[in-house]
């Protein structure tokens, strides 16, 4: 087993274990995470594509099988499938149990406006870095698209959920960043990133995550609430 399939096996062995304790029956929404997953993967997997076409990312073969699926590595089409499998979960346990950080005077509807209108700022003025350019518009497109298509999302429970995955994040991003004995699986090309880390994380990652996660939970929603 390779050190990429390492990263993702240690992540998802736990969260897949405990879906069927007792008091957390998340193995009972496994129908619609088969469901959810790939509609949710399938553009962050079309833009991966994408970026590793331009070179604005890239992986070291040393860590990896070298079996692509077009131009990713399988690991890297697993991630899209075995991270956001761990942040349901992770959701779910802070849903069922409603743990929250935050209490009901919270206008997040004013604070994620707040936030888009920094990172549109941000983003006109780093056009030319295209992985910065993109992430912090995408961030946006996303939490307009939550508005349009009427999914509630819990923004109490969701920024808890955030908050409390972020050293998970630094472990998972750092492994394959290079955090740890140097092993870098994921380089960038610090022309099309502000240069501004987070440990070993680009801080566009972190912004990406909260999409990636967001993403996820409003696809999953959306079909809960259709069945």
């Amino acid at each position: 087993m390779n050190y990429y399939y390492k990263i993702l096996f240690f992540s998802f062995i736990v969260p897949f274990l405990f879906s069927f304790h007792p008091k957390v029956l998340f193995y009972k929404k496994f129908n619609i995470i088969i469901k959810s997953i790939p509609i949710a993967a399938f553009p962050f997997i079309i833009w991966d594509i994408i970026f590793v076409r331009y070179d604005i990312w890239g992986f070291n073969k040393k860590y990896i099988i070298n079996r692509y699926i077009f131009n990713l590595p399988i690991e890297e089409v697993l991630f899209f499938f075995v991270i956001p499998f761990c942040c349901l979960y992770s959701y779910h346990l802070i849903d069922k149990y409603k743990i929250s950080f935050f209490n009901n005077n919270f206008n997040w509807k004013l604070i994620n406006n707040i936030f888009m209108f920094f990172l549109i700022v941000l983003a006109v003025l780093n056009f030319n870095k295209l992985y910065t350019f993109f992430c912090f518009l995408c961030f946006i497109l996303i939490i307009l698209l939550e508005r349009i298509i009427r999914v509630e999302i819990n923004y109490n429970l969701f920024y808890t959920f955030f908050i409390l995955i972020i050293i998970p994040m630094i472990i998972v991003n750092g492994a394959l960043t290079g955090l740890f004995y140097n092993q870098v699986v994921v380089w960038y090309n610090e022309s099309e990133i502000l240069g501004i880390r987070f440990f070993s994380m680009p801080i566009e990652d972190l912004i990406y995550c909260h999409q990636l996660t967001l993403f996820n939970i409003m696809i999953y929603k959306k079909i809960q609430k259709n069945n």
